[in-house]
């Protein structure tokens, strides 16, 4: 490992970078492309040549050349977040089974600085890869830069669409009338989409009726798109038998289309059942079920809210909790203010005052006079519970 210290930085006037994949590893197919050379400067020019390995490998093979210009204020986005990484101490580290790469940077004084690393460099600039934000302002998705271009696809956005029709009977039909059903027409539709940072569920119940929700969590749904694997998310479905019974009066159906950052889009269809929805939904739909949970409904309509009674200096409070699955509702006290219906709390239980954890069912005030038992003879609730616990 070398570490080189570089002199402060001047305005880059271009960036050369030469990226190699050529590893210990199979012999390259003649017409793989092993190479690729990338040039830059500051006016927005771009030169590009790919080569392939060629029936020797002792020479490459040029295979394509490509030139364009992109806006100059992407490019000096670009230089700069280059010149700026590269600005500070880099390590240069080399092994002998990945692929590699070089580059020079030459400023607007004429001077040259040359670098150099593995071809699986993991470069972070203010949140951002430096691989994919030259992957991003090029406009070209098979660089190779510093990475190879070997990391996972992402998911950007998952849209799932739902549609139900259903054929009511109905209970008065006019007696000159041919027809004696009528059609429900429902929709869904969930989109998580990394781009926004949002996730938004939105229900079609009926003419003159939808209803929308929608989640902006910054960083949250980035995270939760994380969960899913690229290459294996969706990719199976059994399917029903061939001698499935179909309900004459019911359909659902669905469509799911998935957005990648390199892949195409995937787009599956089919009935929406056990065997028609692909074999991994159920823990997709429980991921993104435990996410909304999570930011709940909102408090203001909640009753443990708006019916909750301010507490005078001078009342105790008692919590009602209920053991396990059990209806039966025990008073403790506590002085913890903080403590809501619905939390779990540690008490002392039995006459060996064992710790067990329950659930406070109610809040109540009062005062010293109108205690339901007496203080000496309550138990007092030791802490509120973590939620890991």
């Amino acid at each position: 490992m070398t570490e080189v210290k570089r002199p402060p930085r001047s305005s880059l006037k271009k960036v050369r970078i030469v990226s190699n994949n050529i590893c210990n590893g199979p012999m390259p197919e003649p017409d793989e492309e092993v190479e690729q050379h990338l040039t830059i400067d500051d006016e927005g020019n771009v030169w590009l040549s790919g080569y392939h390995f060629g029936n020797t490998g002792e020479q490459y093979k040029k295979a394509r050349t490509e030139n364009f210009k992109i806006e100059k204020e992407l490019a000096d986005k670009l230089l700069n977040a280059l010149a700026t990484y590269f600005e500070n101490e880099y390590s240069e580290i080399f092994t002998t089974d990945t692929g590699t790469w070089t580059m020079e940077m030459t400023n607007t004084q004429g001077v040259t600085y040359q670098f150099r690393g593995l071809l699986c460099s993991d470069f972070d600039y203010k949140g951002v890869d430096l691989s994919d934000l030259v992957r991003e302002i090029i406009g070209l998705d098979d660089l190779y830069v510093f990475d190879g271009n070997c990391k996972s696809d992402v998911i950007n956005r998952i849209t799932l669409e739902y549609h139900r029709l259903t054929k009511i009977k109905s209970k008065e039909v006019p007696h000159d009338s041919n027809w004696g059903y009528v059609t429900w027409d429902y929709t869904e539709q969930l989109i998580i989409d990394r781009k926004t940072e949002t996730i938004e569920h939105i229900q079609n119940i009926g003419t003159g009726c939808k209803i929308s929700h929608k989640y902006e969590i910054e960083e949250g749904v980035d995270s939760l798109l994380e969960d899913f694997e690229a290459e294996e998310l969706f990719s199976h479905i059994e399917g029903n038998p061939i001698d499935v019974m179909e309900n004459p009066n019911e359909t659902k159906d669905y469509k799911i289309t998935v957005e990648y950052k390199k892949s195409p889009k995937y787009i599956i269809e089919g009935s929406y059942d056990r065997y028609g929805l692909p074999d991994d939904f159920a823990d997709f739909a429980e991921v993104v079920l435990d996410f909304i949970c999570f930011y709940g409904r909102g408090e203001m309509l909640r009753p443990s809210v708006y019916g909750k009674i301010k507490r005078c200096q001078s009342d105790y409070i008692f919590c009602s909790v209920i053991f396990g699955a059990g209806d039966k509702e025990y008073y403790y006290l506590t002085e913890d203010d903080s403590i809501e219906i619905g939390d779990r709390v540690l008490v002392p239980a039995g006459n060996d005052n064992h710790e067990v954890i329950v659930e406070v069912v109610n809040i109540e005030y009062f005062r010293k006079e109108n205690v339901p038992l007496p203080i000496e003879k309550t138990k007092r609730i030791i802490r509120k519970c973590m939620y890991e616990e």
